[in-house]
């Protein structure tokens, strides 16, 4: 096996790795973000599994990102947590009137305050914020949440009007409950350029920022303004560590007091928690797949593509980078949602495999893997290797912190899309099948779709489900967006992962279904 380590930061600053303990065994105890700090006087610690890189609504890149903002700004609405059904509640918004399919009066709570010389947040604000991210000379990489927005009408200081060109499924599920909801004020913004990364102009959520140690720890403090509900902890400790293994070593230390576990650990702590603590599982949404770069000159050819889909068990994968915690998945929607997709059209079969190479003119055929640094990545990247070498395709396997990995794939940060072949990829979800299939649009090239899949059947039926009322076609439109992206020989699908939580005693956690945490919503137990 070749595995070749790299490193580096990308040109948007995405500064995140790991705290690169685990191979040698190590716990967290002594490293200075975690000196001093416990859940005595208030303090809570948790783990990001990376560093922020970007807190702008309209441009943010990761789940450390969102994660971090729900924090620092007073979303729209927000999931309920405890459930097993997502719930999403007004929060910034007071109220909500459905006039019709095309119009949903809004009204705000009063006395949401900015932080700095900014004032109280207004209706104008939710008009400038919305139609910001749906502006297409913002170039937001998130504009698909507001695809069908036409207008917000301002009908008084707290109320106003969205005015959308055609009825909006995801509105109300993966829009105003998440980022795209976030309301800023327009002078906060223009102040900042037009737009910002890991230095937020204005905040108006529970927490405020007070340090920031790239690589080390994000320290937030209650901001005393925050009025929507009661906040609990004083201040949130907030360490980067990329590889889940490590931050279980620091909870089993009492490092930490919460951290997404490994998936492959999640049998071991459903039979016993650390430290009198606690232990949770969630089915989560979020999908992981194999992609191929369609644009890579070895893997123009679509017999290359589907003899490497061909060439992947992915049962023996999903098993080896998970240990009996997951199953292989057959598309990138969840079961539960609309558009769950049960069988794939291409399975293994490794004799075809080889004789689509033949036919391809390519019998021995040499290609890079690039993964994350994780232990479950490394295992599967293994599986996959050993795999394809039985056909005859020889894989080099190239690692990358998180800072190197995500820039892959992104045209303005660089020519390396190019050289890109193989990668293992995992996305994070929100509660609608829009969200899962909107980065693979031909608009997605290059920015999110790292596969340069671009399908004209797929962007209308992506384009024609988001204004679908009715579930059922809704869902057959998405089955069959999923077939699309099957038959391009661009994916392999393998599994949806569960999502298993620690958390330290004393500390009550507040989770979404999807196991995703609410932070600033965590109470004493």
């Amino acid at each position: 096996m070749t595995v070749k380590e790299m490193t580096g930061v990308s040109r948007r600053g995405f500064i995140a790795s790991s705290l690169a303990l685990g191979a040698a065994g190590l716990a967290l105890r002594g490293h200075p973000a975690l000196a001093q700090v416990s859940t005595e006087g208030g303090r809570l610690r948790a783990r990001l599994y990376a560093d922020i890189s970007n807190l702008d609504p309209a441009f943010w890149t990761s789940g450390s990102d969102a994660l971090v903002m729900e924090c620092i700004f007073a979303f729209a609405m927000q999931f309920e947590t405890g459930t097993s059904e997502f719930n999403a509640l007004p929060l910034a918004l007071k109220a909500l009137n459905v006039i019709d399919d095309t119009h949903i009066g809004f009204e705000l709570n009063e006395g949401i305050l900015y932080s700095g010389e900014y004032g109280e947040m207004t209706a104008e604000d939710a008009k400038f914020s919305w139609e910001r991210i749906a502006d297409p000379a913002v170039q937001s990489p998130y504009a698909a949440d507001w695809a069908q927005l036409d207008h917000v009408e301002v009908t008084g200081r707290y109320s106003g009007t969205i005015v959308l060109k055609s009825p909006f499924a995801p509105l109300f599920t993966t829009t105003l409950p998440a980022t795209s909801g976030i309301i800023l004020p327009k002078a906060a913004i223009e102040a900042a350029g037009g737009q910002f990364s890991t230095e937020p102009p204005v905040t108006s959520g529970p927490y405020r920022i007070r340090e920031w140690q790239p690589r080390t720890r994000l320290v937030l403090e209650k901001n005393p303004d925050f009025t929507l509900f009661d906040v609990v902890f004083d201040e949130l400790v907030l360490i980067p560590i990329e590889d889940p293994k490590t931050a279980e070593l620091g909870f089993e230390a009492g490092d930490l007091d919460h951290a997404q576990t490994s998936i492959s650990s999640i049998p071991r702590f459903a039979a016993a928690a650390p430290n009198g603590g606690r232990f949770d599982e969630f089915t989560a949404l979020n999908y992981y797949w194999l992609g191929m770069n369609e644009a890579n000159a070895d893997l123009t050819d679509q017999k290359v593509r589907r003899a490497i889909q061909h060439g992947i068990a992915r049962d023996a994968v999903v098993e080896a980078a998970y240990l009996g915690a997951a199953s292989p998945a057959a598309g990138i929607i969840a079961p539960g949602l609309a558009g769950h997709r049960a069988e794939n059209t291409y399975n293994y079969d490794p004799d075809l495999a080889r004789s689509l190479l033949a036919e391809a003119g390519v019998p021995n055929l040499n290609v890079t893997l690039s993964i994350q640094q994780t232990a479950e990545d490394l295992a599967a990247a293994q599986i996959i290797q050993a795999l394809l070498a039985d056909i005859g395709v020889t894989v080099q396997i190239d690692q990358y912190e998180s800072g190197s990995f995500w820039s892959l794939g992104i045209e303005a940060d660089g020519d390396q899309w190019k050289s890109l072949q193989l990668f293992l990829f995992s996305f994070t979800m929100q509660p609608d099948p829009s969200w899962a299939t909107a980065w693979f649009t031909s608009e997605q090239v290059g920015v999110w779709n790292w596969q340069r899949f671009s399908n004209e059947e797929f962007d209308r039926l992506n384009q024609e489900a988001s204004t679908e009322l009715d579930t059922e076609k809704r869902g057959a439109m998405y089955i069959r967006m999923q077939e699309l992206m099957e038959e391009s020989g661009d994916f392999v699908f393998l599994t949806f992962e569960p999502i298993g939580t620690l958390t330290a005693a004393g500390v009550m956690p507040a989770m979404r279904p999807d196991g995703w945490p609410i932070l600033s919503r965590f109470t004493k137990a």
